[in-house]
């Protein structure tokens, strides 16, 4: 997982990018692109998160015109929610309008869940990618599979 700045303003950067990741990166504010083998979130302006499935392939080394990578692996725990009521258990600690008409697949949003901080991604109907600071992890996780819980919903490493 890595942190990538740069301007989509930039041709060359979009291109490069688009190049080392096999994603667009996302212009729109609060989206999400994804292949198989990478997912790239919208975090601000300028910048984005790269998630792969394949950790180990070292994208921060492409070059990629006007960008700067940050490693940021080590940094998050990815949880991934499932379930025909996710967005109900989410709901419970998000402030966020969680309606699929407002947040539907493909959109992504930094916000508080239970008072942690963390990226939410809609990545598929009833599954939601949320990654918090390793730090808060064991908290959230237990926040989190209790609000689950009730809603029979499932928590589990994101893929």
């Amino acid at each position: 997982m890595c942190d990538l700045r740069g301007s989509p303003r930039n041709p060359d950067f979009l291109s490069e990018a688009f190049a080392a990741f096999g994603v667009a990166l996302p212009v729109e504010p609060n989206t999400a692109a994804g292949t198989n083998d990478a997912r790239v979130l919208w975090l601000g302006p300028d910048q984005w998160l790269i998630v792969t499935v394949q950790p180990e392939k070292p994208f921060h080394s492409a070059p990629i015109t006007g960008g700067t990578f940050t490693d940021v692996s080590h940094g998050r725990a990815i949880l991934r929610l499932s379930g025909p009521d996710a967005r109900n258990a989410l709901a419970k600690g998000c402030p966020l309008d969680l309606d699929p008409r407002r947040f539907a697949v493909d959109r992504c949003a930094q916000t508080a869940i239970a008072r942690i901080n963390v990226a939410l991604d809609h990545v598929a109907p009833h599954v939601y990618d949320l990654y918090c600071p390793r730090s808060y992890a064991g908290s959230f996780w237990h926040w989190l599979t209790e609000a689950a819980a009730e809603y029979g919903c499932r928590v589990g490493r994101a893929a």
